[in-house]
């Protein structure tokens, strides 16, 4: 049933603006508690557990937010916050909450001496009612006592961990890397994301979750909201509410506001509402169509004045996947999966909104329409963006490798998953949950590492969080866990590059990659002049706390150093991008047969060092970026048989000429053109029209080529519409040589 409409001002709705005065009273409002806090290492112990009698003059200055290591501050452990400031007596009478948007590990929160709580989990708000505890029109301390734990070596750290901080805290792209007793240095501990007052009159909204549901046809939809209201008076309170949904990035009119009676008892209030339109703008990722996204506005009131009001950005969007079919789904459309691993940082509060927006942008160029954010959660800035530019997002929960199996530890993990689903939910750009990367039951090889390696160890954890998870969001894909069965990693950890060519039997490849050098003037950036070249065990040492992988290189990818470090850095270079644009395009020749989804490994490095990102930590986008770049073209024409670099003389070089079209449109009277070339002489030419369907791909022509002289020849093919207009073009590098 659709609830009736009435006028409502839409002026009504306008938030005000984020404001640090606190003499600007108007509610509701976000009060800034972001400056210069002081700063203690280590755990003061006071005699009544905050220590207000504690002088803190003479302690460190320290902004928040920030991570800490970030700030020259490299510890493990505790350290003790302190902030002052002043509310303003206009805000007594308020509810006023107290949000910490992300504290890395725990954190333990006092406000004048008056305990608050205690909070765990490195990535989640958390909140406390302070209007009780306010001083008005005086000075007020805030004490946090955060830790960031050490984990004890062998024992605990690294298949037992218990911090669930994922790649934050063990991973191979991390300070000292996954294997070394130096990988849990320099942490990303402290109050990372902003703190903030919430002021609000009598009723305060704590969380607005919007469901979006589409009718078959596309032509109506329901915004269902879900409402967690608090009523902190000890009577039951008569409101009205009401609901309007905007356009937030696309033009149109706000649809006329409904609103109804509620009725709020003391406490928490749970509401559901279901806001209706008509002919609803989707959401699409960028290739497909707009990323429309609309604004969903809540207001609560009183017969004499506003008491809350929230904004929620959300999109109409559905994202299937067909376990049968293993396919992918978008507002009903199929579509295959040209994705990225990313970790922004290893230190989150150094990113920023413009940050994030080049990064999405060089994805965006690369033709990149999903990430997976590998085993941790980024700032809010980024779904955000994601949601704006249109770009799907696999998120994974942080849990990577092994961790402990106790029932305290699978509560809290369980919890901490459905605080990440809570956080997350409206954001139409995420469209899976992963609940762990590589467990230790899925992950043969670490009984080569761990002498108490157990084959079910964590399978339990993980079949908890998914049956939470499962039901906890039933509009979105949830995956146990990203298996090793999906991170083929040929021609790193084992086999060769060419083995990307055989076929798989994988519908989904979320890891795919090799390393590779930075340019020389980031690889400056990380060595002395003495230590650019690793030719000692001294300098290998360093390159390997930088991630660098020595046995992968040399003994399995067969990279050659050769004499100067420009010459290794173009010989490491030339490798990942080979085998990036290789594997990609041979899995897209495979696209649902049975490949739906590609994710190479990884997009940035997330701190100063050589791993497999094809973009460096100061993002100079190295030769393997172009390769994903070329592989990911929407409408790609494809070369096969590129695993053979060089043939003989004599010999006939057999290739392929394939068309692959991820859009929803057809070409039906484009031209496809190659050309052979040796040097600056054709060889052979050919233009052939083609006739391209939606969503395909097909072989279009084989080639043989023989009876070639010896040198190198490129073959280049291009596909243009019938304008002539540009749809995509690929080249393929090959020798003839002597016998």
């Amino acid at each position: 049933m659709i609830a009736p409409t009435v006028n409502w001002s839409v002026q009504a709705f306008q938030l005000t603006n984020i404001v640090s005065k606190v003499s600007n009273v108007t509610i509701p409002r976000k009060l800034s508690l972001a400056s210069e806090w002081k700063f203690a290492p280590g755990d003061l112990q006071p005699a009544n557990g905050y220590g207000l009698e504690v002088n803190d003059r003479n302690w460190q200055s320290i902004t928040v937010p920030g991570n800490w290591f970030l700030q020259g501050k490299d510890l493990s452990g505790v350290a003790w916050y302190r902030h002052h400031f002043q509310a303003d007596r206009q805000l007594q009478g308020k509810i006023v909450q107290l949000i910490f948007e992300g504290v890395d590990y725990t954190a333990d929160v006092w406000l004048n001496g008056q305990y608050l709580g205690f909070h765990e989990g490195s990535f989640q708000p958390f909140q406390f009612d302070v209007s009780k505890y306010l001083k008005y029109g005086a000075e007020n301390i805030l004490a946090v006592k955060v830790n960031s734990p050490f984990e004890e070596l062998n024992r605990v750290w690294s298949l037992h961990k218990r911090l669930i901080k994922g790649v934050f805290s063990h991973h191979d792209a991390r300070p000292g890397g996954a294997w070394d007793v130096r990988g849990q240095e320099q942490n990303t501990g402290g109050i990372w994301a902003p703190v903030h007052l919430q002021v609000s009159q009598q009723i305060a909204i704590t969380r607005q979750q919007v469901t979006p549901q589409l009718d078959a046809r596309q032509h109506e939809a329901i915004a269902k909201v879900d409402l967690t209201i608090l009523n902190p008076s000890n009577r039951s309170q008569s409101v009205q509410l009401a609901f309007q949904l905007t356009p937030q990035n696309f033009s149109g009119s706000a649809d006329s506001p409904i609103r109804q009676e509620q009725r709020l008892q003391p406490g928490i209030n749970q509401v559901t509402v279901n806001v209706p339109t008509i002919d609803p703008h989707l959401w699409w990722t960028w290739e497909h169509g707009r990323p429309d996204l609309y604004v969903l506005k809540t207001q609560i009131s009183s017969a004499k004045q506003v008491l809350d009001q929230i904004d929620t950005s959300f999109g109409f969007r559905t994202v299937l996947y067909n376990p049968q079919s293993q396919i992918w789904e978008l507002n009903g459309r199929r579509t295959f999966l040209r994705g990225t691993n990313y970790i922004s940082s290893q230190w989150l509060s150094e990113m920023t909104p413009t940050k994030y927006q080049r990064d999405l942008k060089l994805m965006q160029a690369a033709n990149i329409n999903a990430i997976r954010v590998h085993a941790h959660i980024e700032s809010q800035e980024f779904y955000r963006l994601c949601d704006e530019l249109g770009i799907l997002v696999w998120q994974d929960f942080p849990l990577q490798w092994g961790y402990s199996d106790t029932a305290e530890f699978i509560a809290e993990a369980t919890s901490q998953a459905n605080d990440m689903v809570t956080m997350l939910y409206n954001h139409p750009s995420i469209f899976a949950w992963c609940i762990h990367n590589e467990p230790p039951w899925d992950a043969s090889w670490m009984k080569e590492r761990y002498p108490d390696y157990d084959p079910k160890q964590n399978k339990f954890l993980d079949e908890t969080i998914y049956n939470s998870l499962i039901t906890r969001d039933r509009t979105r894909h949830v995956h146990m866990i990203s298996a090793t069965s999906e991170h083929p990693w040929w021609g790193w950890y084992s086999g060769q590059w060419q083995d990307y060519g055989k076929p798989t039997k994988n519908p989904l490849i979320t890891e795919f990659g090799a390393q590779a050098l930075p340019n020389l003037d980031s690889l400056q950036r990380l060595f002395s002049a003495s230590e650019l070249f690793p030719d000692t065990p001294a300098k290998m040492a360093k390159w390997r706390y930088h991630n660098f992988q020595p046995h992968e290189t040399f003994n399995i990818a067969k990279v050659a150093m050769g004499k100067t470090t420009q010459e290794f850095i173009d010989n490491t270079q030339k490798y990942q991008s080979q085998l990036v644009q290789f594997a990609a395009e041979a899995y897209r020749r495979q696209r649902y047969q049975p490949v739906n989804a590609i994710f190479q490994f990884m997009f940035v490095e997330d701190w100063p060092s050589i791993n497999w990102g094809i973009v460096d930590y100061w993002r100079q986008p190295k030769p393997g970026y172009e390769m994903l770049k070329r592989a990911y073209q929407p409408v790609l024409p494809s070369i096969a048989g590129t695993q053979q670099q060089s043939w003989q003389l004599g010999e006939t070089v057999p290739l392929e000429l394939w068309l692959i079209n991820d859009l929803q449109r057809s070409f039906p009277n484009a031209q496809l053109a190659y050309k052979l070339k040796q040097a600056q002489k054709v060889v052979m030419q050919e233009s052939l029209p083609v006739a391209i369907t939606p969503d395909s791909g097909e072989l279009v022509r084989k080639l043989t080529f023989s009876s070639l002289a010896i040198g190198s020849y490129q073959l280049s093919v291009n596909v243009t519409d019938q304008q002539g207009h540009p749809l995509g073009e690929n080249y393929f590098q090959f020798a003839v040589t002597k016998s």
